[in-house]
């Protein structure tokens, strides 16, 4: 069986708790300062300021509400940093979804990317949102979703974008399911973005899913008073959760670091925002 405990840091762990704490509070308070505004409008004759003229700002829009997602878990998890005390799983739970949103903003804000591919990844995350939309609410019906991803597709064609599609067994070309290049999975970005790749991406999914191996993994099993009764502490490992909390805000500020550049900012200011203010736990 097993047991939830209070956890009993060591001053190395509270330290380096504390100073991870600190950075987000930092990024978070410079990034509400700045993201939105760079935007609004951004700097004529930006890469930013030429899409939003020409009215193809699909993948910035986008970029951006995903980092309003990153930055809503991860100021819940600040929340709890500061408050305490430290829950066993749900920071990770926070961590996960924060880390999902930023690997997309940072497939979409790319900076080495030409502004075609960045629209063409834009519309292949407008045509899962269609996809996964279809599956939840499909009142709209058939026709609603087919002229969606028409529009999809002829603003593609328009702008020298290739369409991807299904190929039947018959060899004839089916449904869409691209533009540019295949529609990239979370495991897919993870691996591509994050140091620890596709392992971070499934150890953060053991506690989406609540997976026992994650939960209350074997070699922490102690004796107990009952034969073939082990007792699992469930207390968070602070040196793992740290590891893992710096390699997604490393990912934020280097995406918060591309919208800025992208909007026809200097990369100092960014890096004077950091500098600000917000404080830790």
């Amino acid at each position: 069986m097993s047991q939830l405990a209070q956890i009993d840091m060591t001053p190395e762990e509270t330290a380096v708790l504390e100073r991870e704490a600190t950075r987000l509070a930092r990024l978070l308070s410079a990034s509400e300062k700045f993201t939105a505004e760079a935007a609004n409008p951004p700097v004529p004759g930006s890469r930013m300021g030429h899409a939003h003229t020409a009215d193809l700002r699909d993948a910035y829009g986008i970029a951006g509400l995903l980092i309003l997602a990153c930055e809503d878990h991860l100021r819940t998890a600040l929340l709890v940093l500061k408050t305490g005390p430290l829950p066993s799983f749900a920071l990770y739970t926070l961590l996960r979804a924060a880390a999902d949103a930023v690997v997309r903003a940072k497939h979409l804000l790319d900076p080495a990317i030409s502004e075609q591919t960045r629209l063409a990844r834009g519309m292949n995350e407008r045509l899962d949102n269609i996809n996964q939309l279809f599956k939840v609410m499909a009142a709209p019906g058939r026709a609603h979703y087919d002229q969606r991803v028409q529009h999809l597709e002829q603003r593609a064609l328009a702008n020298g974008i290739s369409v991807l599609r299904e190929k039947r067994k018959d060899g004839t070309a089916g449904k869409v399911i691209g533009f540019g290049e295949p529609w990239s999975k979370d495991v897919d970005l993870f691996s591509r973005y994050l140091p620890a790749g596709s392992m971070a991406f499934r150890f953060l999914s053991g506690y989406v899913h609540s997976k026992p191996w994650v939960l209350a993994p074997g070699y922490k099993a102690q004796p107990s008073s009952e034969p073939k009764v082990g007792i699992v502490p469930t207390d968070m490992d602070v040196g793992m959760f740290v590891a893992v909390l710096t390699t997604v805000l490393d990912l934020h500020d280097a995406s918060v670091g591309h919208w800025l550049t992208l909007a026809g900012y200097p990369a100092e200011v960014w890096a004077n925002a950091k500098q600000g203010g917000g404080s830790g736990t």
